[in-house]
């Protein structure tokens, strides 16, 4: 992906390159959207994204997606919104997923369940 933004094959991304790769990519960015995207990415400050910053920023982008999945079923299975996961949340989950019986689904939850 690094190489298809560099279209002048410098060795590193300008906000050009940046606001037309992302736009031939299918991205519906504004400019204050990719500026603060260009800023944020281009660590030192020189004016460009080089390989390790265009890395950097995409794994930290893929991070992100990561944690936002995980909070969205964390909040899946927290029925009453307290911010904890109870047992009866969790054995309620595991039996609509069909995950054992109900001596297996006790066996599992006592073995996950650290703090009891």
């Amino acid at each position: 992906m690094f190489a298809n933004i560099d279209t002048d094959n410098s060795g590193t991304i300008t906000y050009d390159e940046l606001k037309t790769g992302l736009a031939r990519l299918g991205s519906k960015l504004t400019e204050t959207e990719v500026q603060q995207l260009m800023e944020a990415a281009d660590v030192d400050g020189n004016g460009t994204i080089d390989y390790i910053e265009f890395i950097t920023a995409t794994m930290h982008r893929h991070r992100l997606e990561r944690d936002e999945d995980l909070y969205k079923a964390f909040q899946h299975f927290d029925k009453d919104n307290s911010g904890h996961i109870t047992r009866d949340e969790l054995e309620a989950a595991m039996k609509e997923y069909g995950m054992g019986d109900d001596d297996t689904i006790k066996e599992i939850i006592s073995e996950v369940d650290t703090d009891n």
